[in-house]
């Protein structure tokens, strides 16, 4: 190789836990500012409470305030595979479940069908909840995991 710049692999988006719109935002917007991606992850079992049409909703509006920032979102299901597919079939584009393989594979053919993914809870997240979350999330996004 010669002459050229090496191009650096972009990084991956850090995990970032939500409960409300206004967490959604408070992501996006610091997405926005560093120019990091984000991926918003409900809580754990999020969808049994919030439900799956309200998750999309508040991703929705979140992006809606920030359509130039780069975000992902998933909903955590727990182990409810009819709410997953609920979800699937709304336009969430990632779940997380807890299932029986064969269950799992079911669910995953359905999410590649509708343009989806089942995926892994992430093993980090900044949680929104957390006390001064909002005041990390710059540093987080940026990926200092010991720091933010």
């Amino acid at each position: 190789m010669t002459g050229g710049a090496t191009r650096q692999p972009a990084a991956p988006p850090a995990s970032v836990v939500i409960h409300d719109l206004n967490h959604a935002k408070q992501a996006l917007s610091a997405a926005r500012r560093t120019g990091r991606p984000v991926h918003l992850v409900s809580a754990p079992g999020a969808a049994g409470y919030l439900g799956p049409a309200l998750f999309k909703q508040i991703i929705d509006q979140a992006r809606a305030a920030e359509p130039v920032v780069r975000a992902t979102s998933c909903l955590d299901c727990a182990d409810e595979p009819g709410t997953a597919l609920d979800a699937i079939r709304l336009g969430v584009e990632a779940v997380s479940l807890s299932a029986a393989p064969e269950v799992l594979a079911k669910i995953e053919s359905a999410a590649i069908a509708a343009g989806a993914k089942v995926a892994n809870r992430p093993a980090q997240a900044l949680d929104m909840a957390d006390a001064d979350a909002d005041r990390r999330l710059d540093t987080w996004l940026m990926g200092d995991f010991q720091h933010g």
